[in-house]
């Protein structure tokens, strides 16, 4: 009695298989596995530093009349920054551009002077010495025109210095005066840096020989939502600050983040051998993965043990479940 039961419930279970079992047509799509070498990366924390940095001074003495910017504001280069007036140019231009006009009208009056002299010498009624004299006066009062003229052009000229500018597209991380202050030649406006294009990377020092130049890096920003940005690391200084090994690299896309920030490296650990299958392939009930194998003649659904379920590029790593050289099929196989 015992036997039979046993048998009854064998062929209960082998029914139950079969009915699993999906037989194979003509329009399947099937899959061979093969192992393939991945490469496994480990996050390593790391500092952004900006790789530009930049200084805006003023140029000239005087009071900041103008200021456009402040903390972690984005500039274009050539945008103004700063404008510093020199209270003691504008009256010195003033001067000067009255005395161009006095010269100016001089000089009109010693040309007609000039003029009637070379016809009353044409005519016979003035000496030579006459036209050489009126010859001499047009002569010094047009160098000293232009001397003016220069004096004038050199005060405009140093009143344009207090314009402070932008060297580049950057953000500026500080401001060192409030408007209305009293700045003097060479002091420091603002400082700016970029995160743009070429960032520096400080990593720990045991990463030394995780990183080449020429290698193409994963940047994580974990406190921006954990978004990621590819990087080719461009160049490695060969000298440890703080302990950490400086590199830099170029960033594909806009890196909208803060000078220091943490930033999350992956860096290569190692390579290996693994399962991976298209994620398309894989179906999941009940919380369990299960993928159609082909047995013999039939199509079985054999749970699988993914690494991460989610997958990367389209792509899942198999733990356990499939073989080397197991055929699979995708899902829309009909039974």
């Amino acid at each position: 009695m015992h036997f039979r039961t046993t048998t009854i419930g064998f062929s209960v279970i082998i029914a139950a298989l079969l009915s699993m079992a999906i037989s194979v047509k003509s329009n399947a799509r099937p899959l061979t596995v093969h192992e393939t070498e991945i490469t496994d990366y480990r996050p390593v924390v790391a500092r952004l530093e900006s790789s530009d940095t930049a200084i805006a001074r003023a140029r000239i003495p005087g009071i900041v009349t103008k200021l456009t910017v402040d903390e972690g504001s984005v500039v274009k280069k050539g945008q103004l920054i700063a404008l510093i007036r020199d209270e003691s140019l504008g009256p010195q231009i003033a001067a000067l551009s009255a005395k161009i006009t006095g010269i100016a009208q001089q000089l009109s009056q010693y040309k007609t002077d000039l003029a009637r002299a070379e016809k009353l010498y044409a005519k016979g009624f003035v000496a030579p010495s006459k036209v050489d004299q009126a010859r001499t006066l047009v002569d010094v009062t047009e160098k000293q025109l232009s001397a003016v003229k220069a004096q004038k052009a050199a005060l405009v000229a140093q009143q344009s210095k207090g314009r402070v500018t932008a060297p580049a597209d950057a953000r500026v991380t500080e401001v060192s005066v409030v408007k209305g202050s009293t700045v003097s030649p060479g002091q420091v406006i603002a400082r700016l840096a970029t995160l743009d294009g070429v960032v520096r990377l400080a990593l720990p020092e045991r990463h030394a020989g995780a990183i080449h130049e020429g290698e193409v890096l994963t940047l994580r920003l974990p406190a921006r939502g954990g978004k990621t940005f590819k990087a080719t690391i461009t160049k490695i200084y060969p000298e440890l600050k703080g302990g950490a090994v400086i590199a830099d690299a170029r960033v594909v896309g806009r890196l909208n983040a803060l000078v220091g920030e943490r930033v999350d490296v992956l860096v290569a650990v190692g390579r290996r051998r693994a399962l991976l299958i298209p994620k398309s392939y894989v179906t999941t009930r009940y919380g369990i993965d299960f993928v159609k194998v082909h047995v013999g003649d039939y199509l079985l659904e054999a749970p699988v043990t993914l690494a991460d379920p989610k997958g990367k590029d389209g792509q899942v790593e198999v733990l356990a479940g499939l073989h080397d050289g197991d055929i699979i099929e995708s899902p829309e196989a009909a039974k």
